[in-house]
């Protein structure tokens, strides 16, 4: 791919640098514009002889295909271009732009190049884009675009058609209509095969749906995503204080949204902060201090695991053997909870069951039906591994253990009780990480906050500590009942 990518702009750049001007405008109209995009972001933005090579492309190209490659540009390269390109053509690249698009630009780009673009903005488009960098980050509003048709309820199915072959061109997507009256309330919607299929005199208002989906400018993008997915659909309207039309919401907005919010997620699963660039354009310091603070904070909370052990030291000086298992009981626990939570913040995001106390219980109980099972089977297994691994002598009873309290002729009863330990440890700690594994995504999402934070590597650490302590407890009531020595 990425030899593609470099044999495309050397292709590109021979046919600037020969003056090929059709060659040029036949690759544009060969290859997709992301794709020939990429393989330019490869430059360095301080390299002005690429910068003007891309210069050119803005002189050859139609500004349809010019706005279109540009808006797949890296953000420094897309500045470089601004301060190179007249204010003749950066006119006309804004004109054929996306205003959101344009609005996204905007919040990356330096003051300049800011003042440049909006020196060259119409005042009606420059209205549009300071009204869309008003909306708060993540809603409805900052991802919406004014690019959308709209027809009047009386209007006739033909003169419908007739407005669609004149502007669809210059609009996001005809795909779906937004009917309004003659107030500008917005009454319907209308997908264009029904369009189509209807009858050429009748109107708009008769055959438009009327039980339409739309949001307010303030709703979180991701319960917009909820909705596309729900009613599957192409494009919403979105809805001002006032209920009307201000701007529209197409699919292609919410799987941008979705890829980001799925980023968000792993990357708190992962516990890093979130990175505002790629990966590879990120600095190597800043991705060590994205990484910092969480592990930061893990290993304090492991500090209460290690001061246990070492509380505990004594046991595990008595009878090694204790020591064997650690592992174990603790990665089991981790993994258990992070099975149960994981599956719960794959529920509240996909609307499977309610954010309240009926929902809380719901899924409580069934992942205690399932920790049953996993415990008992578990727990069972756990068992009779360990007989195996004491029988074969891979696990060893220190000799002078035995000799002081089983006087050398009741080794299997401290095989029993050490694996016994072992197994009800391992049934208690299932159950408990998956009761940790439902509560903790809940929690988190009442106090407002991404439930992924709580998987993974802080609902191990929390559990480390849990098991360890019922782990010790149960090995010195096993030591208690029978009366073993921890000298």
């Amino acid at each position: 791919m990425e030899e593609i990518s470099i044999n495309l702009r050397e292709l590109l750049f021979d046919a600037i640098r020969s003056k090929n001007f059709p060659k040029v405008r036949e690759i544009f109209d060969t290859y997709p514009n992301i794709d020939i995009a990429d393989s330019v972001n490869e430059i360095d933005p301080n390299d002005i002889e690429s910068i003007h090579y891309l210069v050119y492309i803005f002189k050859i190209i139609k500004p349809a295909f010019s706005s279109e490659f540009f808006s797949e540009l890296d953000t420094e390269i897309q500045e470089k271009l601004i301060t190179f390109l007249t204010n003749e053509q950066v006119g006309i690249l804004v004109q054929e732009s996306a205003n959101d698009e344009l609005a996204d630009f905007l919040e990356e780009w330096p003051a300049n190049v800011v003042a440049k673009v909006l020196q060259n903005t119409k005042p009606d488009q420059r209205k549009v884009i300071n009204q869309l960098l008003g909306y708060k980050d993540d809603t409805a509003g900052a991802i919406m675009t004014t690019e959308y048709i709209t027809l009047f309820e009386d209007t006739k199915v033909k003169d419908a058609l007739n407005t669609i072959r004149q502007v669809g061109k210059n609009v996001e997507t005809i795909y779906t209509l937004f009917v309004r009256n003659k107030k500008f309330d917005l009454i319907g919607v209308l997908d264009l095969d029904d369009l189509v299929f209807a009858q050429s005199d009748e109107i708009l208002g008769n055959v438009c749906n009327t039980a339409f989906q739309s949001v307010d400018v303030n709703t979180d993008e991701e319960e917009v995503a909820q909705i596309f997915k729900r009613y599957d659909l192409n494009a919403i309207a979105v809805l001002n204080e006032d209920k009307k039309l201000t701007g529209i919401i197409t699919i292609d907005d919410i799987v941008d949204v979705i890829e980001k919010e799925n980023t968000e997620d792993i990357e708190a699963m992962g516990k890093v902060a979130p990175l505002k660039d790629s990966y590879m354009d990120t600095p190597i310091f800043k991705l060590a201090m994205k990484c910092l603070p969480w592990l930061l904070i893990l290993m304090v909370l492991s500090i209460g695991s290690i001061a246990l052990q070492n509380q505990f030291q004594f046991l595990i000086g008595t009878l090694t053997a204790v020591s064997v298992f650690l592992t174990t009981i603790c990665d089991t626990g981790g993994n258990s909870g992070s099975q149960s939570s994981t599956l719960v913040i794959r529920g509240l995001a996909t609307h499977d069951f309610e954010l309240n106390a009926k929902g809380f219980f719901t899924v409580l109980w069934k992942e205690l039906r399932v920790a049953g099972i996993v415990a008992s089977i578990a727990a069972v297994f756990t068992f009779g591994f360990c007989m195996f691994l004491f029988a074969v002598h891979i696990v060893e009873i220190p000799d002078t253990f035995v000799n002081v309290n089983a006087h050398g002729e009741n080794l299997t009863l401290i095989w029993l009780s050490l694996a016994g330990s072992v197994s009800i440890t391992l049934f208690i700690t299932i159950v408990v990480s998956k009761i940790l594994g439902v509560c903790m995504p809940f929690l988190v999402s009442k106090m407002k906050l991404d439930p992924a934070v709580v998987a993974g590597p802080v609902i191990t650490t929390i559990m480390d500590l849990v098991s360890l302590s019922m782990y010790f407890a149960i090995l010195l009531s096993a030591f208690t009942m029978f009366g073993w020595t921890l000298n």
